[in-house]
């Protein structure tokens, strides 16, 4: 059997935005600027008595942590397993769930068929 070799990269996500984003990091910043368009904006209202360059900082302190999730949800890959962090995390989590009794072999042992 022949093998041929392939030159572009198969496993890794298309980017599909202009060459620079995939379709999941999409999703990420559009999500998290959703959120931050959600409450900043109430957020600068709210302090409408304050100076203006006050409002500004206490309104980009607020939205850093959806910008501290958004990022490495989104764009950090975890070189050792070649998958991106949120996919990493989700199968962490969802491991946590799986338990079993696992054996080798197609026969039974003894004390299996006791219980």
């Amino acid at each position: 059997m022949r093998k041929v070799s392939v030159p572009v990269d198969m496993a890794s996500e298309q980017k599909v935005i202009l060459g620079v984003l995939s379709m999941r990091q999409l999703i990420y910043i559009v999500v998290g600027g959703a959120l931050i368009y959600a409450y900043v904006p109430f957020l600068f209202n709210l302090m409408a008595g304050l100076p203006m360059t006050v409002q500004i900082i206490i309104c980009a302190v607020s939205a850093l942590p959806v910008v501290v999730i958004v990022i490495p949800l989104g764009f950090i890959k975890k070189k050792n397993y070649h998958m991106f962090l949120d996919y990493y995390l989700f199968i962490k989590f969802r491991a946590k769930t799986q338990h079993g009794k696992w054996r080798k072999g197609s026969r039974q042992k003894k004390w299996m068929e006791e219980l």
